[in-house]
């Protein structure tokens, strides 16, 4: 049996890379409240997770970034906690493709309730997110 590579890019569906550039492309941190893409898919795998629903990708994909930018402190033992919890097997920590693809149909569900969110609401994407924020600790 021969060993899969390990993938080193992170995909999202080509339909939400709008929503992505949305929210990292401004100067202004009122308006795109991210600074890079990694951090707008790790707010989105939360979210979907925290929904519970997790979207297969379409087959048209943009790669967003790689697997070295997540932080190997932060980013990378919560997306294995994830992946874990969701399998409930510990051995998909072996399997990064596994892990990768877990992280991204969670992200793909979460990215449109951030879309609805942050964008659609009538204040600036900040403010909504502060406001998503607050209302898991009211």
């Amino acid at each position: 049996m021969t060993e899969i590579p390990s993938r080193e890019t992170v995909a999202i569906d080509e339909a939400a890379h709008e929503i992505y550039k949305q929210l990292t492309e401004s100067n202004n941190m009122l308006e795109a409240p991210f600074k890079t893409m990694k951090d707008v898919f790790m707010w989105a795998v939360c979210l979907g997770v925290k929904l519970g629903i997790r979207r297969p990708l379409t087959a048209k994909k943009v790669t967003i970034f790689r697997w070295a930018q997540f932080d190997s402190q932060i980013d990378i033992p919560l997306l294995k906690a994830i992946a874990i919890t969701d399998s409930g097997d510990v051995s998909i920590l072996l399997r990064r493709n596994d892990v990768l693809t877990t992280a991204e149909e969670y992200a793909n569900a979460g990215i449109y309730e951030f879309r609805a969110s942050l964008l659609e609401e009538y204040r600036q994407p900040l403010w909504n997110l502060v406001n998503l924020i607050r209302q898991d600790f009211d």
